[in-house]
């Protein structure tokens, strides 16, 4: 957020499409206060700023997008808006692209996503990346240790001594971001056989859901990828 920051207070100039990577619980409050700060914007009650939020981001989706912002701004300036997704479609990604050639005057775009790996590198090439941490320590820890997981046996998964310490400290965003890294490895290891990736980003989407629920055992959410996942080596 810091460059977005520095890049707008020098030059008053923001992009026509931006690809925030980071997690939502971060990135969405991170990038309001931009708006809220920066932009003079009014977060609430604000016809112009539009915040559309989704498991999966499909061409249903984009189409009301392409709707959306056909319409006028209601205040007579600037039109926002914040896409959260972690997952997009092929057909929908070729739908924001189409949006996205043709740029509307003070009409901007922010895609919200953790997995900006899974966006085909056409649809990257126009949009202004930027990163917001999570602030979870670790990281790199993390994804070294998905691809240890991945490589392991349902039963070996089980009794890893990182599993048990997420379940032990109850680390739920931990384990967020474990799911996250693992949804990257699976996109770059399994790149060509596309219907088993799609259902097993399907099932880690639906775990990652769980993940945000207070009420829902990590135990068991970390139980089920650890027997649905495929073993897969590098």
């Amino acid at each position: 957020m810091k460059p977005l920051k520095e890049s707008y207070k020098k030059d008053k100039f923001l992009h026509h499409a931006y690809l925030v990577r980071g997690e939502r619980e971060f990135a969405l409050p991170a990038l309001t206060g931009f708006f809220e700060q920066e932009l003079d914007i009014a977060i609430k009650g604000n016809p112009d700023l539009v915040i559309l939020e989704y498991d999966t981001f499909g061409i249903d989706d984009g189409r009301f997008l392409k709707t959306l912002e056909s319409h006028k701004s209601a205040g007579g300036k600037k039109k926002i808006f914040v896409i959260v997704s972690n997952f997009f479609t092929h057909e929908a990604q070729n739908a924001l692209l189409k949006i996205f050639e043709d740029p509307k005057p003070d009409t901007h775009f922010f895609i919200i996503s953790s997995n900006p790996e899974t966006l085909l590198p056409t649809l990257k090439s126009r949009l202004y990346q930027i990163s917001i941490e999570s602030g979870v320590e670790g990281n790199k820890d993390v994804i070294n240790f998905a691809l240890e997981f991945l490589a392991m046996s349902p039963q070996g998964r089980l009794e890893a001594p990182f599993i048990k310490e997420l379940i032990e400290e109850k680390n739920k965003q931990k384990a967020i971001v474990f799911a996250d890294s693992i949804t990257e490895i699976i996109y770059g290891l399994l790149k060509k056989e596309l219907p088993a990736r799609a259902l097993l980003f399907e099932e880690i989407l639906m775990c990652r859901g769980y993940l945000k629920d207070r009420s829902a055992s990590l135990k068991l959410i970390l139980e089920h990828l650890s027997l649905i996942l495929p073993q897969i080596k590098k």
